[in-house]
């Protein structure tokens, strides 16, 4: 399914407030019905539940717009296979046992790397990304006033090039150990960050 095709059936969910119930319902079984694939229909609802507030009224949606607004690069690089191992974490773990949202997406965090490892799917820029997005979120808590992070390439370079979307960038990262530090001098103060690399001379391209 095109990009043109999603945004046709996101126009006519964001006006049509019946077909909206039943998408938020049964997405799967609307999906169907509209000529979706099982891939189609979960690309959709992570759309409109980005895009949309009002698609992220159940608890679900609600759990997996703020996993994917602290994990986004991740999110970038994974695509719809962040969408499957979200729902089979939510699906081993149910929900939350403590109603705190840094807490959850460390968990599902964690719960990534693990599955990453095993499927083999964890090698290259990917778990530095999550690592880095972990460790972020860590150091987001008022009360935690030191989160360090190694990485196995130059995370500054990594982390901008993903944000920017900017290939060349990433064609420039490396091999090259890192150490991103997170810090505060007192609980609530606003937070500071620093990366410090390996020198260039023991860098290597990935």
């Amino acid at each position: 399914m095109s990009l043109s095709d999603i945004e046709q059936i996101l126009t006519r969910l964001s006006s049509d407030e019946e077909l909206r119930a039943r998408f938020v319902e049964n997405p799967f079984t609307l999906g169907r019905e509209l000529g979706l694939t099982p891939a189609g229909t979960r690309r959709l609802r992570r759309e409109a539940a980005e895009r949309f507030d009002s698609f992220a009224n159940t608890p679900r949606e609600q759990r997996f717009v703020q996993v994917n607004k602290l994990l986004p690069l991740t999110h970038r690089v994974l695509r719809e296979r962040f969408t499957n191992y979200f729902d089979r974490y939510v699906a081993e773990h149910g929900p939350p046992a403590v109603e705190r949202l840094f807490g959850d997406v460390l968990r599902f965090a964690e719960y990534l790397e693990e599955k990453l490892k095993e499927d083999y799917l964890g090698s290259g820029w990917t778990l530095d990304l999550l690592r880095f997005e972990k460790a972020r979120v860590k150091a987001a808590d008022p009360n935690r006033r030191l989160v360090v992070q190694s990485f196995r390439h130059d995370i500054s370079r990594l982390v901008r090039g993903f944000a920017r979307k900017d290939k060349e960038a990433l064609l420039e990262v490396v091999v090259r150990r890192s150490v991103a530090v997170w810090w505060r001098r007192r609980p609530h103060e606003p937070i500071r960050y620093a990366v410090f690399a390996a020198p260039k001379l023991f860098g290597r391209r990935r």
